[in-house]
């Protein structure tokens, strides 16, 4: 079966596009652009999404980011597009003129949307949540560390998901909590095999992409949740215990697994005040993460006991900063 040839773009400035509506984050999102992972609403224009007319981009990757009130976000991609995020309610999308517009979603519903969060004043984690206990536990970790894989293990074990890739947490809110993001997890088709998902409930994103959509429409948790708890995947954490962590490595981790920061873009003096915030008021362990698929099960019990004693009180309480 050979590949579906891109389709090109075939936008021209001033052509009038139809509208679609969706929702996530708590945001109502009006899109030039189908965006297929995110779930239809009802129109609403919290965010707006416009296409301009497709360019020729003679452009290197690269990521303008100010963090100024009503500041812009500026991502260029070679061959793909511009992506101009305007305090995180107006998006316009440049595309390449030889752009394959099927993979524009897969930018927007990823780092430009946590870009839209930031600029809305959302601390925003590269983190997956699920629910337990009516509270919500995050994974954190850089790219391949098992975020899904374990939000997606413990869904197996009967618990809801909260969001993937990209967690927007409320630190205004007392404890801080976290925004339903849309129902749907990114995965690999070995992973989801060996939790006992079957093949046909993925499916393809693109043809760039080895990860497929795993829909968890009947297992998403729709509203605000308070943030109990943030597990740390590490491949050197000691085993089968998570461990606090120490208060100087828990900022260095919220620094590099955040927006902006984890782009490589510095960050302002907001930011590291909200790192410092997270700090004093959520828990991070570090655990230990998979090198092979039968350690999933074993993990994400030792996770699921882990987070399940601790009490309520003490979501609102670092064990990282006690004396």
């Amino acid at each position: 079966m050979g590949h579906r040839r891109p389709r090109v773009l075939p936008l021209r400035r001033g052509t009038v596009n139809r509208m679609h509506y969706y929702s996530a984050y708590n945001l109502c999102i009006q899109s030039e652009i189908e965006l297929p992972e995110l779930p239809s609403a009802p129109p609403g224009s919290d965010l707006t999404i416009t296409v301009a007319g497709p360019q020729s981009l003679n452009e290197t990757r690269s990521i303008e980011f100010d963090d100024a009130a009503g500041s812009e976000a500026v991502f260029s991609f070679p061959g793909v597009a511009r992506f101009t995020m305007c305090a995180g309610r107006e998006l316009t999308i440049t595309p390449d003129l030889h752009a394959d517009e099927s993979i524009f979603g897969l930018y927007v519903q990823g780092m430009i949307l946590a870009a839209a969060l930031h600029q809305r004043g959302y601390f925003v984690l590269h983190a997956s949540v699920v629910c337990m206990a009516e509270r919500a536990v995050a994974f954190m970790g850089p790219t391949g560390a098992g975020k899904s894989t374990f939000a997606s293990a413990l869904r197996s074990r009967g618990h809801r998901i909260l969001a993937d890739d990209n967690a927007a947490i409320d630190l205004a809110a007392a404890p801080p909590g976290v925004l339903p993001a849309f129902p749907n997890l990114k995965i690999y088709p070995d992973v989801a095999t060996s939790l006992g998902y079957r093949l046909s409930t993925l499916r393809p994103m693109h043809l760039s992409q080895v990860k497929q959509a795993q829909t968890v429409a009947d297992d998403f948790w729709p509203t605000p949740l308070p943030l109990s708890c943030i597990y740390l995947l590490d491949h050197e954490a000691a085993p089968s215990i998570p461990a606090p962590l120490p208060p100087v490595q828990t900022i260095t981790e919220l620094l590099r697994h955040s927006v902006p920061t984890r782009w490589a873009v510095p960050g302002n003096g907001r930011h590291l005040q909200m790192c410092a915030q997270l700090a004093k008021t959520v828990p991070i362990f570090a655990v230990r993460t998979f090198t092979r698929l039968e350690e999933i099960p074993y993990i994400a019990n030792v996770i699921e006991e882990h987070a399940l004693r601790l009490s309520p009180d003490m979501a609102g309480r670092s064990l990282c900063m006690a004396e």
